[in-house]
């Protein structure tokens, strides 16, 4: 169970820190149009034949998200593990908002994970024929927790931009696939891939971990609001609930 926990903790923390990184990346490609150009190159020439810049590309996907007061999707997460040999399938929902989170899980088991900002709440319900108490793991997202968590480094000043680059993009049926490579062997991924649609909405995340687990994160029924929902991300543990302050 404690690993589990862990498991989903970091994970969680990767998807918060992952949109706050790519947050910071996408303000630093926000630079303007009139910046100086090559006056050599025949803008006719430099529309057909010059590569597109990718990592720009993807940085007006995440820009959508940054603009976004409140987003609401339908996750599913699939865990492969090379080392038990087995799958792992999980439902539920994702609420993302201004660096806030929050994830619903309805199945296997019905958890949730909630960020404020500051602090993560991981609250495990008990199984309908086993009844008991809420398992509430409580953590404060500090220097010294930061340190600890797997990919810690994406929160660094230059985010993605400092940690990943892309390295291939493949453009099928309108989504495109961003294949990332880190830049480093401190993030404690060996593979990223993020699939996004011709409505610039991030509907795949894919990655791997150093000691071969595959994880799959698929979006869909993506809805943006101008509208924030605050509400979601504040939370008081229940009267009688099990709190562990890790």
């Amino acid at each position: 169970m404690k690993r589990n926990r862990q498991s989903f903790l970091n994970l969680f923390l990767f998807l918060v820190l992952f949109f706050g990184s790519l947050q910071i990346f996408a303000k630093k490609t926000d630079a303007p149009k009139n910046a100086k150009t090559n006056s050599k190159v025949d803008s006719k020439k430099k529309s057909n034949q010059e590569p597109v810049n990718h990592q720009s590309s993807l940085a007006e996907v995440v820009k959508k998200y940054r603009n976004s007061n409140f987003v609401k999707m339908q996750v599913t997460k699939i865990v492969k593990s090379d080392l038990l040999g087995k799958e792992t399938q999980y439902k539920g929902q994702m609420f993302l908002s201004r660096g806030k989170f929050r994830w619903d899980n309805d199945v296997p088991e019905k958890t949730q994970l909630i960020f404020n900002g500051s602090t993560i709440w991981n609250i495990q319900f008990p199984p309908k024929e086993l009844p008991g108490p809420l398992q509430i793991a409580k953590s404060k997202v500090d220097k010294n927790t930061k340190k600890q968590i797997l990919i810690s480094t994406l929160l660094s000043a230059n985010g993605i931009d400092e940690n990943f680059k892309v390295k291939s993009t493949k453009v099928q049926n309108a989504e495109t696939l961003y294949e990332l490579e880190p830049k480093g062997k401190d993030l404690g991924i060996t593979q990223l891939k993020i699939k996004t649609n011709n409505k610039k909405s991030i509907i795949e995340i894919n990655y791997k971990d150093d000691v071969g687990n595959q994880t799959s994160l698929k979006f869909d029924d993506i809805e943006f609001s101008k509208k924030s929902q605050n509400k979601l991300f504040d939370y008081v543990p229940p009267k009688g609930a099990q709190v562990t302050n890790l």
